[in-house]
């Protein structure tokens, strides 16, 4: 999980993208300036983030730990947001961390397009990454990620070179979607199961969308509702979660909810409703959805939604009830 969250920091010009250039903790460190960090690139996490990066420098564990292939890239009209980052550590082992969601309304999209889309140009690129940064070498593998990042480990795994996967001694993924039908029945899916180590939040929203056979185990979280999605709310003892054997109430609510929903709607509605959705988000102009916040972007996004074409409008009511119905179904029960 340290890991998989120290790729959230903005390394662009500490960390290089080679694969050949390696840089120590204490070193990176050294060069980052949090200060010249864009603020609308700094995430919920970001003062954390810091902190977290200078006990790293300071760990003895982490001495022997070295960064290097740093990658971000947001890309508007291919609805992607990818980061990647490569550690090799102490022992010769490599571990891969992929970046979760960051806050733009770009990578929110591509979570919803996970719903309907056979492979986001997101996963695509993790399979690029992962072939890429391992293409020497024997040394055992180790993939992770928190949210979309935990998406990201397991799907490269699974269509990764086999050279490459045959390393590969286990996935994390830290409250992280799932997958359509046909990828979780596919025979590497199942293949790679063992190896598959999934974690969640006592409420989690993320981590429950689509489809998952590797039974999560859930993290005691005393964050209230979406916050607990965020890995600094997690419950620790000293080096292990803190775990209990079931969700809170309202967590079971939201994902029967959803769920109830993804299950009801086809592939094109599914579309449909993530088009018209993004459409009114973006319809402010904002990059992210921070900057959305905002009572004066509510306007723009009222007179989006009465912009839609009838057909998504229906769609879109149609998705809200679904949601509501699923709910108040769950709440009850």
């Amino acid at each position: 999980m340290i890991l998989s969250q120290l790729c959230y920091v903005n390394l662009e010009g500490v960390v290089s993208e080679s694969f050949g250039e390696e840089t120590e903790i204490p070193e990176a460190y050294r060069k980052y300036r949090p200060d010249d960090v864009d603020v609308k690139r700094r995430i919920l996490t970001f003062d954390q983030d810091n902190i977290l990066f200078k006990k790293l420098s300071e760990s003895k564990r982490f001495s022997g730990t070295t960064l290097r292939g740093f990658i971000c890239s947001v890309e508007s009209n291919e609805d992607m947001q990818f980061s990647a980052l490569t550690y090799r550590l102490g022992d010769g082992s490599g571990f891969l961390a992929f970046r979760g969601t960051d806050g733009t309304v770009v990578g929110w999209k591509e979570d919803f397009n996970l719903s309907f889309m056979p492979q986001t140009a997101g996963q695509e690129r993790a399979i690029d990454y992962l072939n890429t940064a391992f293409v020497d070498g024997e040394a055992p593998i180790r993939l992770g990620g928190h949210s979309k990042g935990g998406n990201f480990a397991i799907y490269s795994a699974l269509y990764c070179t086999e050279s490459i996967r045959d390393r590969i001694v286990n996935i994390y993924s830290y409250d992280g979607p799932g997958f359509r039908d046909e990828v979780i029945t596919s025979e590497v899916y199942n293949s790679i199961l063992p190896k598959i180590k999934c974690f969640i939040p006592q409420v989690s929203i993320v981590g429950m969308l689509l489809a998952n056979s590797s039974e999560p185990k859930i993290v005691k979280n005393t964050a209230i509702g979406l916050k607990q999605h965020y890995a600094y709310n997690w419950e620790l003892k000293r080096n292990r979660f803190l775990l209990t054997d079931k969700l809170k109430k309202s967590g079971d609510v939201i994902n029967k909810a959803i769920s109830g929903m993804l299950e009801e709607f086809s592939d094109t509605e599914r579309e449909i409703f993530t088009e018209s959705l993004f459409e009114i988000l973006q319809a402010p102009d904002k990059e992210t959805l921070k900057e959305l916040n905002k009572l004066r972007s509510y306007p723009a996004i009222i007179k989006a939604i009465s912009k839609l074409k009838p057909e998504n409008q229906a769609v879109m009511k149609e998705a809200f009830r679904k949601i509501a119905q699923n709910g108040k179904g769950a709440f009850f029960k």
